[in-house]
């Protein structure tokens, strides 16, 4: 085997990782919120509410971009829930989530959408006044 096929292997199996950790993620969308696998704080802070779920790593270089926005959002949004992924695993398995930055918006019980990678403000505010789910 080449050296480039070697390459253009390797790239096109990141690739296909990054599209099955999207996939997978999005069909959480639609079902309801796992409560019974999650710690009772965050249950109470999203049970019948409209919520964010922000998860994250300490590590992940994406997410010292997005947890300043999700910071500044909290103060306006009681309901945003930071999730470290190194502290607290079995929160992101119960919503189905393979990497970070994420975002689970939640809303009457309901996963509405997963989002991977980083997310503007407007883009976040957006999502909180456009929830589909009543």
């Amino acid at each position: 085997m080449s050296f480039i096929s070697i390459i253009a292997g390797l790239i096109i199996a990141f690739f296909a990782m990054q599209l099955y950790f999207i996939i997978k993620s999005k069909r959480t969308a639609g079902k309801p919120i796992p409560f019974e696998k999650l710690d009772t704080e965050i249950s109470r802070k999203i049970k019948n509410k409209k919520g964010l779920l922000y998860f994250f790593s300490p590590s992940c270089h994406s997410c010292k971009t997005q947890t300043p926005i999700i910071e500044k959002l909290k103060s306006e949004f009681p309901n945003i829930i930071s999730v470290d992924l190194s502290q607290d695993i079995n929160t992101a398995k119960a919503f189905g989530i393979m990497g970070t930055p994420a975002i689970v918006f939640v809303n009457n019980n309901i996963v509405d959408s997963i989002h991977l990678g980083v997310k503007n403000e407007k883009f976040i505010r957006t999502r909180f006044s456009e929830s589909q789910i009543s």
